[in-house]
Protein backbone atom coordinates (compact mmCIF):
# COMPACT_ATOMS: atom_id res chain seq x y z
CA UNK A 1 0.00 0.00 0.00
CA UNK A 2 1.33 3.50 -0.92
CA UNK A 3 1.92 6.53 1.43
CA UNK A 4 -1.13 8.00 -0.38
CA UNK A 5 -3.24 5.40 -0.13
CA UNK A 6 -2.77 5.00 3.69
CA UNK A 7 -3.18 9.04 3.93
CA UNK A 8 -6.40 8.83 2.43
CA UNK A 9 -8.17 6.15 4.73
CA UNK A 10 -6.69 7.94 7.65
CA UNK A 11 -8.45 10.70 6.33
CA UNK A 12 -11.55 8.62 5.74
CA UNK A 13 -11.59 7.23 8.88
CA UNK A 14 -11.08 10.71 10.96
CA UNK A 15 -14.23 12.04 9.06
CA UNK A 16 -16.16 9.22 9.96
CA UNK A 17 -15.23 9.43 13.74
CA UNK A 18 -16.27 13.09 13.44
CA UNK A 19 -19.60 12.36 12.03
CA UNK A 20 -20.07 9.33 14.51
CA UNK A 21 -18.73 12.38 17.46
CA UNK A 22 -21.77 14.94 15.69
CA UNK A 23 -24.72 12.44 15.47
CA UNK A 24 -24.00 11.64 19.25
CA UNK A 25 -24.05 15.02 20.02
CA UNK A 26 -26.95 15.98 17.76
CA UNK A 27 -29.18 13.08 19.34
CA UNK A 28 -27.84 14.35 22.66
CA UNK A 29 -29.11 17.52 22.42
CA UNK A 30 -32.45 16.53 20.54
CA UNK A 31 -32.63 14.40 23.93
CA UNK A 32 -32.30 17.45 26.22
CA UNK A 33 -34.37 19.73 24.04
CA UNK A 34 -37.56 16.92 24.08
CA UNK A 35 -36.98 16.89 27.74
CA UNK A 36 -37.17 20.11 28.52
CA UNK A 37 -39.70 20.69 26.05
CA UNK A 38 -42.15 18.22 27.94
CA UNK A 39 -41.32 19.24 31.58
CA UNK A 40 -42.18 23.05 30.67
CA UNK A 41 -45.42 21.73 28.63
CA UNK A 42 -46.29 19.70 31.91
CA UNK A 43 -45.81 22.01 34.43
CA UNK A 44 -47.11 24.71 32.36
CA UNK A 45 -50.37 22.87 31.94
CA UNK A 46 -50.83 21.84 35.66
CA UNK A 47 -50.16 25.58 36.28
CA UNK A 48 -53.33 26.60 33.95
CA UNK A 49 -55.57 23.97 35.41
CA UNK A 50 -54.74 24.95 38.81
CA UNK A 51 -55.63 28.40 38.13
CA UNK A 52 -59.02 27.51 36.20
CA UNK A 53 -59.81 25.49 39.51
CA UNK A 54 -58.56 28.25 41.62
CA UNK A 55 -60.87 30.95 39.49
CA UNK A 56 -63.88 28.58 39.36
CA UNK A 57 -64.19 27.79 43.29
CA UNK A 58 -63.58 31.79 43.83
CA UNK A 59 -66.27 32.29 41.56
CA UNK A 60 -69.05 29.47 43.04
CA UNK A 61 -68.14 31.29 46.19
CA UNK A 62 -68.81 34.87 45.45
CA UNK A 63 -72.05 34.17 44.35
CA UNK A 64 -73.50 32.77 47.38
CA UNK A 65 -74.82 34.95 49.54
CA UNK A 66 -74.19 35.65 53.31
CA UNK A 67 -76.30 36.35 56.23
CA UNK A 68 -74.19 39.26 56.66
CA UNK A 69 -75.61 40.75 53.36
CA UNK A 70 -78.65 40.56 55.15
CA UNK A 71 -80.10 44.05 55.85
CA UNK A 72 -80.96 43.91 60.16
CA UNK A 73 -81.55 47.24 61.73
CA UNK A 74 -81.27 45.60 64.94
CA UNK A 75 -78.24 43.25 64.16
CA UNK A 76 -74.79 44.49 65.41
CA UNK A 77 -71.78 43.32 64.49
CA UNK A 78 -69.79 40.77 65.99
CA UNK A 79 -66.81 43.01 68.26
CA UNK A 80 -63.92 40.09 69.30
CA UNK A 81 -62.98 41.53 73.04
CA UNK A 82 -59.05 41.45 73.51
CA UNK A 83 -58.56 38.67 76.41
CA UNK A 84 -57.00 41.08 78.73
CA UNK A 85 -60.26 42.78 78.79
CA UNK A 86 -61.98 39.43 79.11
CA UNK A 87 -60.41 38.65 81.85
CA UNK A 88 -60.66 41.96 83.67
CA UNK A 89 -64.09 42.33 83.94
CA UNK A 90 -66.74 39.39 83.14
CA UNK A 91 -69.15 41.40 82.91
CA UNK A 92 -68.79 41.88 79.59
CA UNK A 93 -69.80 38.80 78.50
CA UNK A 94 -73.14 37.68 77.37
CA UNK A 95 -74.01 35.27 80.15
CA UNK A 96 -72.64 36.66 83.00
CA UNK A 97 -75.19 37.22 85.44
CA UNK A 98 -76.11 40.16 85.95
CA UNK A 99 -77.35 39.34 89.62
CA UNK A 100 -73.56 39.43 90.86
CA UNK A 101 -74.32 43.10 90.83
CA UNK A 102 -76.80 43.78 93.14
CA UNK A 103 -75.95 40.53 95.67
CA UNK A 104 -78.58 38.68 95.07
CA UNK A 105 -78.49 35.18 95.86
CA UNK A 106 -79.21 32.62 93.91
CA UNK A 107 -80.23 28.38 94.33
CA UNK A 108 -76.99 26.49 94.72
CA UNK A 109 -78.05 24.63 91.46
CA UNK A 110 -78.54 27.67 89.60
CA UNK A 111 -75.57 29.20 91.01
CA UNK A 112 -73.25 26.30 89.90
CA UNK A 113 -75.21 26.20 86.34
CA UNK A 114 -74.62 30.04 86.10
CA UNK A 115 -70.99 29.74 86.67
CA UNK A 116 -70.49 26.83 84.37
CA UNK A 117 -71.82 28.63 81.37
CA UNK A 118 -70.04 31.64 82.33
CA UNK A 119 -66.91 29.82 82.13
CA UNK A 120 -67.65 27.71 78.95
CA UNK A 121 -68.42 31.19 77.16
CA UNK A 122 -65.54 33.02 77.85
CA UNK A 123 -63.79 29.95 76.68
CA UNK A 124 -65.16 29.62 73.57
CA UNK A 125 -64.50 33.28 73.05
CA UNK A 126 -61.06 32.90 73.94
CA UNK A 127 -60.88 30.06 71.60
CA UNK A 128 -62.64 32.34 68.56
CA UNK A 129 -60.24 35.25 69.19
CA UNK A 130 -57.31 32.64 68.86
CA UNK A 131 -58.68 31.10 65.53
CA UNK A 132 -61.26 33.05 63.94
CA UNK A 133 -62.47 30.30 61.71
CA UNK A 134 -65.86 28.62 61.06
CA UNK A 135 -65.82 26.03 63.73
CA UNK A 136 -65.43 28.31 66.24
CA UNK A 137 -67.90 31.31 65.52
CA UNK A 138 -70.39 28.18 64.74
CA UNK A 139 -69.67 26.95 68.16
CA UNK A 140 -70.67 30.31 69.64
CA UNK A 141 -73.50 30.39 67.75
CA UNK A 142 -74.82 26.98 68.87
CA UNK A 143 -73.56 27.77 72.09
CA UNK A 144 -76.35 30.65 72.91
CA UNK A 145 -79.19 28.74 70.69
CA UNK A 146 -78.83 25.89 73.87
CA UNK A 147 -79.50 28.65 76.26
CA UNK A 148 -81.69 30.62 73.89
CA UNK A 149 -80.05 33.46 74.00
CA UNK A 150 -81.72 34.41 70.11
CA UNK A 151 -80.24 37.65 69.54
CA UNK A 152 -76.24 36.35 70.51
CA UNK A 153 -77.26 33.71 68.05
CA UNK A 154 -78.17 36.00 65.10
CA UNK A 155 -74.48 37.69 65.23
CA UNK A 156 -72.75 34.63 65.69
CA UNK A 157 -74.74 32.63 62.68
CA UNK A 158 -73.44 35.77 60.43
CA UNK A 159 -70.14 35.47 61.84
CA UNK A 160 -69.90 31.58 60.79
CA UNK A 161 -71.37 32.18 57.37
CA UNK A 162 -68.65 34.75 56.09
CA UNK A 163 -66.33 31.85 57.09
CA UNK A 164 -68.28 29.10 54.90
CA UNK A 165 -71.17 30.55 52.84
CA UNK A 166 -71.72 27.15 51.76
CA UNK A 167 -72.88 25.71 55.19
CA UNK A 168 -75.99 25.16 56.21
CA UNK A 169 -75.63 25.35 59.54
CA UNK A 170 -75.86 28.86 60.24
CA UNK A 171 -78.09 29.20 57.85
CA UNK A 172 -80.65 27.11 60.10
CA UNK A 173 -79.79 28.15 63.31
CA UNK A 174 -80.54 31.96 61.88
CA UNK A 175 -84.07 30.62 60.50
CA UNK A 176 -84.53 29.38 64.35
CA UNK A 177 -83.98 32.24 66.17
CA UNK A 178 -85.89 34.87 63.95
CA UNK A 179 -88.88 32.55 64.42
CA UNK A 180 -88.55 31.77 67.76
CA UNK A 181 -88.48 35.48 68.15
CA UNK A 182 -91.77 36.12 66.53
CA UNK A 183 -90.42 37.18 63.01
CA UNK A 184 -91.54 34.18 60.67
CA UNK A 185 -91.49 35.98 57.79
CA UNK A 186 -87.76 36.87 58.19
CA UNK A 187 -87.26 32.67 58.89
CA UNK A 188 -88.55 31.98 55.78
CA UNK A 189 -86.91 34.71 53.72
CA UNK A 190 -83.51 33.72 54.54
CA UNK A 191 -84.29 30.15 54.16
CA UNK A 192 -85.50 30.46 50.67
CA UNK A 193 -83.00 32.97 50.04
CA UNK A 194 -80.26 30.01 50.66
CA UNK A 195 -82.16 27.37 49.23
CA UNK A 196 -81.87 29.74 46.34
CA UNK A 197 -78.25 28.79 46.06
CA UNK A 198 -77.53 25.47 48.02
CA UNK A 199 -78.99 22.42 47.95
CA UNK A 200 -80.20 21.26 51.79
CA UNK A 201 -82.42 18.91 52.70
CA UNK A 202 -82.44 20.19 56.63
CA UNK A 203 -83.27 23.82 55.21
CA UNK A 204 -86.11 22.69 52.67
CA UNK A 205 -87.42 20.45 55.52
CA UNK A 206 -87.23 23.73 57.94
CA UNK A 207 -88.72 26.08 55.13
CA UNK A 208 -91.43 23.60 54.46
CA UNK A 209 -92.34 23.25 58.34
CA UNK A 210 -92.52 26.85 58.96
CA UNK A 211 -94.14 27.41 55.57
CA UNK A 212 -97.02 24.93 57.11
CA UNK A 213 -97.33 27.04 60.55
CA UNK A 214 -100.04 29.57 58.65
Amino acid sequence: MTSSRFEELEKRCARLKKARILRLVSLLACLFLGSFGIYYWLNHARQGVNENTHVSVHDANASIPLLSDINETTTQNVEVIPISQMEASAEILFLAPHVYKDKTKLPSAELEEAKRSLNEEQHLLKVFQAEQNFSNAYALAHFYFERKSYSEVILWAKEASKCDSRSDLPWILYAKSKFYLGDRAEAIRSLELFLGYINSKEAQALLNFYKGQE
